[in-house]
């Protein structure tokens, strides 16, 4: 039976549910629900909270859907499950204040929209959660990142901050990557048999960022770390296990800790680093307070590093499983800028987004009342077959790959895109031109999490 056609409730029977059953709405062990939840500088891209009651007759349909994502062949390959919603339910209703979305005009329009918010205690989901757990109080009032502000707070925190991220900045990066990535691949010609994630990867841009937001070369293993378990806090609560949390929780507060001691010594000694920059940034008399820098520096640690490593990580294998695309690739160079982009749409880093409705919204037919949270899947909207022919197919040269949602939108769209692109582009061209004879020697393990997606490891041949 399709997800679509297993309704058994309206909205206010969903609302209810989820007031009647106040326990599912936090799953955690009671020595842990005292406890402000994860959080990634603010409230987690989806505030799913899984209203599931102890009969599955009674489950709402967001449920059901993640719940088919959680299973081994949908975490492998989550493409057709996503084709197949868009196909029955585009705009799928849980019930619960909250929708999902799986084609391209859907997240295209709600990304760039003017009506929604960002932050997620505007939502009526959360104001129904926050009625059953007053705990989650503390949550709301944390420093938020500019990830999860509207406007005028994420204009004024973005100005401050892009003047690092903008393309020509990026440009004068090239030579630096470039270094970083040919020492990397130096030490994997001299291993022959490698694991991508860990030898490449994952190496590249955790030093590239914390090169860039002036942290020591000591500290990036421990700062790659924080990292990749501040991410799992990014997934709906139903993939957040209670060991998960506690991690989560240790991270988030060490790497605040390690921050607040880093920031006297850069005002003191200031280099030519971000940090040195932020402290110094003045903007018609504006400057971050430290909680704000703090806030900032954890967002540009997790998104400019955990999305990067996916890319390269998908965009490998992607070229490795489609051979004639990677022999494309090696004959032309000068397809890599395109490449990028298609092996962004074809198996995007970040496959969730979400917007809370400031006012009434049409989405594919659908009316959806102020105050919902609509989930918007960008892997699926970049295999929409309405903009992508063949969506299913790898083509480097093919002419739209540029339309792909991987980056976001509106005035969320990725801060780091530029980086990024450079970092896949120098990574990954560099990888297959040096290696003629580059093989996967096993079927590589995909990560636990849906939000981003990426490889646990990827063992190649390089010789």
């Amino acid at each position: 039976m399709s997800i679509a056609k297993c309704r058994t409730h309206k909205q206010v029977a969903g609302r209810s549910q989820l007031q009647a059953s106040s326990d599912m709405a936090d799953r955690r062990p009671p020595s842990l629900r005292n406890r402000a939840r994860p959080h990634f500088g603010g409230l987690p891209v989806t505030n799913y909270v899984v209203s599931m009651s102890e009969t599955m007759d009674q489950i709402d349909d967001g449920s059901i859907f993640l719940t088919e994502l959680g299973r081994p062949a949908n975490r492998e390959n989550p493409y057709p499950l996503f084709a197949k919603m868009r196909q029955e339910s585009p705009v799928l209703e849980t019930g619960v204040n909250i929708w999902f979305t799986f084609d391209h005009q859907s997240a295209h329009q709600l990304l760039r929209a003017k009506n929604v918010s960002s932050d997620g205690t505007k939502s009526t989901s959360f104001k129904n959660q926050l009625a059953h757990d007053p705990n989650l109080q503390q949550l709301a009032d944390r420093p938020k990142s500019m990830l999860f502000l509207d406007a005028p707070e994420h204009t004024r925190l973005r100005k401050l901050v892009s003047a690092a991220f903008t393309p020509r900045t990026i440009e004068r990066l090239t030579d630096r990557v470039e270094t970083i990535t040919d020492n990397l691949l130096e030490n994997i010609a001299d291993k022959g048999d490698v694991d991508l994630i860990a030898d490449l990867a994952y190496p590249l841009p955790v030093a590239v960022i914390c090169e860039l937001l002036g942290i020591p070369a000591a500290d990036e293993a421990v700062f790659g770390q924080w990292s990749e378990t501040l991410t799992k806090g990014l997934d709906p609560p139903i993939f957040i296990s209670e060991s998960d949390q506690v991690e989560i929780e240790k991270a988030r507060l060490e790497l605040e800790a390690y921050t607040r001691d880093l920031l006297p010594r850069r005002r003191q000694q200031p280099g030519s680093d971000l940090i040195s920059g932020l402290l110094q940034a003045q903007d018609e008399g504006d400057r971050l307070s430290e909680d704000e820098l703090i806030t900032m520096v954890i967002l540009l640690l997790v998104a400019g590093h955990e999305t990067t490593v996916n890319l390269i990580g998908n965009g490998t294998v992607a070229l490795l499983r489609n051979p004639d695309q990677l022999r494309k690739l090696r004959d032309d160079p000068s397809l890599q800028k395109n490449a990028i982009d298609e092996l962004l749409r074809f198996d995007s880093p970040v496959q969730f987004s979400g917007r809370n409705l400031l006012e009434p919204m049409e989405l594919g037919g659908t009316e959806i009342p102020a105050g919902d949270q609509i989930i918007t899947l960008l892997g699926g909207a970049n295999r929409d077959p309405e903009i992508f022919d063949q969506p299913d197919e790898l083509l480097l040269d093919r002419p739209n790959a540029n339309r792909h949602l991987s980056f976001g939108g509106g005035i969320h769209h990725c801060l780091g895109a530029a980086l990024a692109r450079l970092e896949g582009q120098v990574a990954i061209g560099r990888l297959v031109q040096r290696f003629e004879n580059l093989e996967l020697m096993a079927e590589p393990p995909i990560g636990t999490r849906v939000v981003l997606r990426g490889y646990e490891q990827v063992l190649l041949s390089a010789r």
